[in-house]
């Protein structure tokens, strides 16, 4: 089992409870947790940027293939080739657009209203999922270059 679903499920699993947990304090006890929304809030967060560097990982993500399929097995090795490079740029950009803007005095020194934890935790999902992501958009890249130098054979 790789990281990013080992992560992602405890958290999925954390946010069931929570949510569970809350709603049985709000319906049966009828006191809510003042903590469980903002923290299932914040474990979701987690939860979809991981789930997004593993979804590059299975290669599970949406795409419009109705140009790619009619392509044949070489080109389409070179489109996809193309698509993570493309993909890479965004994601590194994205990872350093990310990391300036939790360095900034506002946003470092901010705090959650109700648990009172330092906001750059949350933000940082961003350039970590972002991060991952990329590592896993290098490995398609290069299990794609290689299909392409066998395919030359």
């Amino acid at each position: 089992m790789n990281a990013e679903k080992a992560l992602a499920s405890l958290l999925l699993a954390a946010i069931v409870l929570l949510i569970f947990g809350n709603v049985f304090m709000r319906y049966i006890m009828n006191a809510s947790l003042s903590w469980g929304e903002e923290l299932t809030l914040w474990l979701f967060v987690w939860f979809v940027w991981l789930g997004i560097s593993y979804a590059f990982h299975t290669g599970d993500h949406v795409r419009i293939t109705v140009f790619r399929d009619v392509l044949g097995e070489r080109a389409r090795l070179y489109v996809d080739a193309v698509i993570a490079l493309l993909v890479l740029g965004f994601l590194l950009v994205l990872t350093v657009e990310c990391i300036k803007l939790i360095m900034m005095p506002f946003v470092a020194s901010q705090t959650s209203v109700v648990l009172g934890l330092p906001i750059p935790i949350l933000y940082a999902s961003a350039p970590i999922g972002a991060g991952l992501s990329a590592i896993r958009v290098v490995q398609h890249l290069i299990r794609t270059l290689r299909l392409i130098a066998a395919t030359k054979a």
